[in-house]
């Protein structure tokens, strides 16, 4: 029996200190999903042995950069050479795993839209709960803690910054997806760029997503699903805390430190355009 052909589509997923079992399962299903192209980029210090004795694939490419480059940075390598080559570039987190027809719809939706730059499925967490990961530009506001600010009015802008007022069964025009899983376009990606690799991590995502859209559409596409593991380390680590509030000032002295009426955006039509 022939195997369908590959489609025009790199992917890239970012490690450290992760074993090869760890994403063997996502790399398999990349691969059957017809992805032409895995790019493992290994963040991790060179004597920590992430491979061991695995032989990868024939589709699949090992990158050591010998140094951790940051999740945006170690990206940007294998996005540079991607979209040479491939009409469409995923950026993937090592802790995905695919549903079925992930990576064919998503596709087929892109080719049908060629207005649409960057794309993003329904994404749940292990327990099958929704992970609300389509976002409006954020405001400082939005990351100050509850006790702060009340816990009712702390609840009301989170919702608001997730949007959770939009139905989460359809389609939507998100001003930020995140960075877990990214379909893009490699045409748009030659246009505005890669990861702004001075985001060392958090907020790459957001900024990335704020560029597709000055000369493209991002979608939420709702009929094919992920399971993320979606771990918070910056909550857990003092050195990630640290590196969050640095990607923080240089996100809101890049796009305003005040919410606008871009940063409420939200109800638009998927249909439309954005302005």
């Amino acid at each position: 029996m022939i195997e369908p052909p590959s489609f025009s589509l790199g992917v890239s997923i970012v490690l450290y200190r992760t074993s090869i079992a760890e994403i063997a399962v996502l790399v398999a299903q990349l691969l059957e999903q017809r992805a032409a192209r895995i790019y493992l980029v290994d963040n991790s210090p060179l004597e920590f042995d992430t491979f061991g004795d695995w032989v990868p694939p024939e589709r699949v490419t090992i990158i050591r950069t010998g140094l951790n480059l940051g999740y945006g940075g170690g990206h940007n390598i294998a996005i540079e050479d991607s979209i040479r080559r491939y009409r469409y570039h995923l950026v993937s987190n090592p802790d995905i795993r695919l549903g079925a027809n992930v990576l064919p719809s998503l596709y087929a939706v892109m080719e049908s839209r060629p207005e649409v730059g960057l794309s993003m499925p329904e994404v749940v967490g292990p327990d099958g709960e929704l992970h609300h990961l389509c976002k409006r530009s954020p405001s400082p506001l939005n990351y100050l803690p509850a006790w702060l600010t009340g816990k009712a009015r702390h609840a009301r802008r989170r919702a608001h910054f997730e949007m959770r007022d939009c139905a989460y069964d359809r389609e939507m025009d998100p001003q930020c997806l995140s960075g877990c899983f990214m379909f893009l376009r490699a045409s748009t990606l030659h246009k505005v760029g890669a990861f702004d690799a001075r985001y060392f991590m958090y907020f790459e995502d957001f900024d990335l997503s704020r560029r597709v859209r000055q000369s493209a559409r991002n979608l939420y596409y709702p009929a094919v699903r992920i399971t993320h593991e979606h771990r918070r380390g910056h909550r857990r680590s003092l050195r990630l805390l640290a590196i969050f509030g640095l990607s923080a000032w240089r996100f809101f002295n890049r796009w305003g430190w005040f919410e606008n009426s871009a940063s409420r955006e939200g109800r638009r039509p998927a249909s439309t355009a954005p302005g």
